[in-house]
This record gives C-alpha cells, sequence and structure tokens, in this order.
C-alpha cells in the first residue's frame, strides 16, 4: 500500500502530531496489519495551514486522502471540501472537528466527507478511520480503473462486467479469444451471473463489432410464435400473415444473434435450428426458397444441457454444434472477493440514477453481503443495492436497511447456534481453514458466569487460564453476531487489540 496523504489545519502543532503518529509503522500496529501490506516508506504526509493553501496543491498533485481542520480562516474545512467533491469527487476526506461543531461535521458527511473524527482524538481510533478511508478510496479507484481499462481496451459490452477475482480473469481471457473468432459460442451460467453481458462482450471485441446484436430470450416466446420469430415468414403463410417478416436471423445479417436459454426450444424447432446451422441458411414459413445468412451464434442457458440430453429433451447434435466453445459462468457466491466492487458500480451507478450524493455502505452491511450466498446472483445482488438506495436518506447503507430474510439466510445465523452449543468455530468468522474449539459444559458454564459480571477481558483473565481467553473472546463475538466493535466495546479493550488477539488465535 503507497498513499500520500494531505493534512490541513492553521495550528501547526497539529500538523507536526499527524506527521509523528500517521506512518506505516503506526498503521500497521493499530490495525494489525504486516509489512507485506503496510510497508515501510508507503505512507507520504503533505501539510498545509489553510484551505488555499491545500487547494493549491491538490490542483497540482494527487492525493489517496485529505484530512483537514473544520474551523480555519476564510475557505473553511466544508468550503474545502466542497471544491475537492467539485474537482475529484473520488477522492477519501475526512473532517477534524472539535465537539462543539458536531452538527458542521454531519453536514460534511451529507456533502460526501467520508467520516470525522472529533478533537481530542484517540489515535488507535484516528487510526482505523484513515485505514478505512484508504482501503475506501483504493476500492473505488479500481472499480473506476477496471472499467475505464475495460470499456477502452474491449469494448461497450466490457464495461459492466466488474471483477478480478481468478475466476472472472479467466473469464476476460476467453472473451478475448474466442471474440477473433466466428465459432458458436454456449455460455453457461445460473440465472444472474451475466450470461448476456459476456455475449454482448464477445460481439464488441470481435471485427462484427459494427453490426447489430440482436438477443431474443427463447424461453419467453411461445413455441407457436419462435419458429417464425426466428425465420420469418412470407405474406400468406398463415391466416394474419398479412406482410412478410423477415425474422431475427436475418436482423442479425452479417451481426451476432444471441440465442439465451436455449433449453427451453422445443425438439421441432431444435431439429429446425440444427439444420439452419448447418447449412447456414433458413427457409422463412410459407416460402420454398431458401435464404442464406452470415450471422455469429452464441446461446445461453441456466440449466446444464447434459442433463436435458439424457433426458431426451434436447438434441445431442445440436448441443454439438452450439458448444464449439463452452464459456462456464460462475456464480456470485464463488467469487465473492468481487463483491465489494460490484457493490460500489451499483452504489455509483443508482445514486446517480437518482441524483443522490455519492453513499458507502457501512462494514457490518458489507460482512452480510460477503456472507449471503447469493442464488440469485448479480441480478439479486443489483437489486438489493438499488432498493437500499433508493430508501436510505443519509449517506451510509445500515444493516436495517436490508430485508429481514437475507440476515436470517447469513453465516452470521450459525453465531447463536454455536454459543447455544459451546462450539466456537473460526470457520463462521470467515477463516480459510476451519479451527474448532470445544468446550466442556463446564468449561462454558463458567465463561458464561465470568461475562454475566460485566468484567472486562483483562480482568477476566486474571481469574482463567490463557486457553480460555479463546473462548471468552468467540462466545463474544457470537453474542453480538461478529460486530467486533460492539465485541470489543463488551470486552473492555479497543478494537485493535481485538484485531490482535483474533489474529493470534487464527479467528478472522
Amino acid at each position: 500500500m503507497n498513499a500520500r496523504i494531505l493534512v490541513v489545519d492553521d495550528e501547526k502543532n497539529i500538523l507536526v502530531l499527524f506527521k509523528k503518529i500517521l506512518t506505516a509503522e503506526t498503521l500497521r500496529q493499530a490495525t494489525g496489519e504486516t509489512p507485506e501490506t503496510i510497508p515501510d516508506k508507503s505512507i507520504e504526509i503533505h501539510t498545509a495551514l489553510n484551505g488555499e493553501s491545500a487547494w493549491s496543491m491538490i490542483q497540482t498533485a494527487d492525493y489517496d486522502l485529505i484530512i483537514s481542520d473544520l474551523a480555519m480562516g476564510e475557505m473553511n474545512g466544508i468550503a474545502l471540501l466542497r471544491h475537492v467533491k467539485s474537482y475529484r469527487p473520488e477522492i477519501p476526506f475526512i473532517i477534524l472537528t472539535g465537539v462543539g461543531t458536531i452538527e458542521d461535521a454531519v453536514q460534511a458527511i451529507k456533502l460526501g466527507a467520508y467520516d470525522y473524527v472529533t478533537k481530542p482524538f484517540q489515535q488507535d481510533e484516528l487510526l482505523l478511520t484513515i485505514k478505512k478511508a484508504l482501503d475506501y478510496g483504493r476500492l473505488n479507484y479500481e472499480v473506476r480503473r477496471l472499467r475505464e481499462q475495460i470499456s477502452e481496451k474491449d469494448g461497450v459490452g466490457f464495461n459492466q462486467i466488474i471483477g478480478k477475482s481468478k475466476s472472472m480473469t479467466k473469464i476476460f481471457e476467453l472473451i478475448r479469444v474466442v471474440a477473433k473468432s466466428d465459432s458458436t459460442v454456449l455460455i453457461e451460467g445460473e440465472s444472474g451471473t451475466g450470461k448476456e453481458l459476456v455475449a454482448r462482450a464477445i460481439h464488441h471485441e470481435s471485427l462484427r463489432r459494427n453490426q447489430p446484436f440482436v438477443a431474443i430470450d427463447c424461453g419467453a416466446i411461445p413455441e407457436t410464435l419462435l419458429e417464425s420469430e426466428l425465420f420469418g415468414y412470407v405474406r400468406g403463410a398463415f391466416t394474419g400473415a398479412i406482410a412478410d417478416k423477415k425474422g431475427i436471423f436475418r436482423e442479425a445479417d452479417k451481426g451476432t444473434l444471441f440465442l439465451d436459454e436455449i433449453a427451453d426450444i422445443s425438439l421441432s424447432t431444435q431439429a429446425k435450428l440444427l439444420r439452419a446451422l448447418q447449412e447456414r441458411e433458413i427457409r422463412p414459413l410459407g416460402s420454398t426458397q431458401g435464404i442464406k445468412f452470415d450471422v455469429r451464434i452464441l446461446a445461453a442457458t441456466n440449466k446444464p444441457l447434459y442433463q436435458h440430453i439424457n433426458a431426451g429433451r434436447f438434441r445431442e447434435d445440436l448441443y454439438y454444434r452450439l458448444a464449439v466453445i463452452t464459456l462456464k459462468m460462475p456464480p456470485l457466491r464463488d467469487r465473492k472477493e468481487d463483491i465489494p466492487l460490484i457493490v460500489n458500480y451499483f452504489l455509483e451507478k443508482y445514486t446517480q440514477l437518482n441524483h443522490k450524493p455519492p453513499m458507502r455502505i457501512a462494514d457490518r452491511v458489507m460482512e452480510h453481503l460477503l456472507e449471503y450466498e447469493w442464488p440469485g446472483n448479480i441480478r439479486e445482488l443489483e437489486n438489493i443495492i438499488e432498493r437500499a438506495v433508493v430508501i436510505t436518506s443519509g449517506d451510509v447503507i445500515e444493516s436495517d436497511i436490508l430485508p429481514e430474510q437475507y440476515m436470517v439466510k447469513m453465516k452470521t445465523t450459525a453465531y447463536a447456534q454455536a454459543s447455544a452449543e459451546g462450539r466456537y468455530d473460526a470457520l463462521a468468522f470467515g477463516a480459510e481453514t476451519p479451527q474448532r474449539f470445544i468446550l466442556t459444559d463446564e468449561q462454558n458454564q463458567y465463561v458464561k458466569t465470568l461475562l454475566k459480571q460485566n468484567l472486562s477481558l483483562k480482568e477476566i483473565m486474571s481469574q482463567t487460564s490463557g486457553p480460555l481467553e479463546k473462548a471468552v473472546i468467540l462466545h463474544t463475538l457470537s453474542e453480538v453476531l461478529g460486530n467486533r466493535a460492539e465485541a470489543a466495546r463488551r470486552l473492555g479493550i479497543s478494537r485493535p487489540a481485538l484485531y490482535s488477539k483474533m489474529k493470534d488465535y487464527g479467528i478472522e
């Protein structure tokens, strides 16, 4: 992590203090990070004594974070914030304020500030806020970089596909490769995984990008109409056919035809589609003349076609015509590292559409989003973010905005059960390797008795042996459904101290 931070305050001693306490080493100590994630000399501090000087510096240099006092001279913190948000809205901005100006600080949050810190501030709390703001800024930068890079390099179809996980990186690479050919591509994946976006990306990356892209949902059109939609008809072919209809094969001529939900077409239509693909020729209903076409075929299904083949509902020969190349879209639950990027993409999209100021997701809400299994995949996540943006009145989306069913389905429901049974599984807290810690009934009751006395962790540990400290921490985390800030408060220790102990015990 490399970060250039600008600190603005009209008191020199505050600027000196920031230079002293805001270093790579202090950030590591406060957040439990390692030299690999926050290397030495990775934090660069710049200072300004007033808003005017700061504004000049911002226009001539790039900063990853701005920390400004609220009460200064002619250009105070609010005025500087307004300038920054109109010039570089993506830069996180933290306001420093005295207790008597909290209302002004709240106004700053509404204007787009990431957070505010009251003076005199606690060093660990300040450093944690700074670390979160830097992470938030980098996340937004990553979203913008991916979108700009993909949009410029890979065409219009790429700019809505967000992801940097290994599985999505492979998808991007495959799209670039298959787009260069005219081979038929079958895109498989659950509903909501972005199959049509991938189809559009293939088209826009191909030599056919300036020709039509025509999409049809085969499952949404009645069987009696699908054939005429695909191949067209001539005047008089049936009652009501008062004029010729081209059909989508001819509408997509020289371009790309995307057949979505291909598994839903009938066997009779499958036979005619197979013939069309083999002969590269269609015959409109009521016509005796074949018409050649030049169309690249992309197909998609949310159901494994081999199951339909085994059940006699899909032709095996058609499958091999369609699946010359197969792309399998991963479900969202298998690429959860992409969720923060996707969430921020949708936040930006729907705040703009609804004419709202920039918003961010509370840490606890993001934890819920990361834990949920997302059966509806990206489409479901988009729906939740759009809903949250619409009904949130402030600039932070809190957990009470989430519908109840999402809270119930979270892994956090396992915490209460673990607590009741005296089991504390680190996997429930996101660790990659399960680390089960089982207490005897006697030990479990002893821990509960100690906690009921409202003692701090330090006081509890003075009465217990070392191994029970892990049980006390896990029990408290389960009681508060994984809320680390609340767990630290109940245990009477700082959040950095809690994070450090969790790291020591493998609770992540």
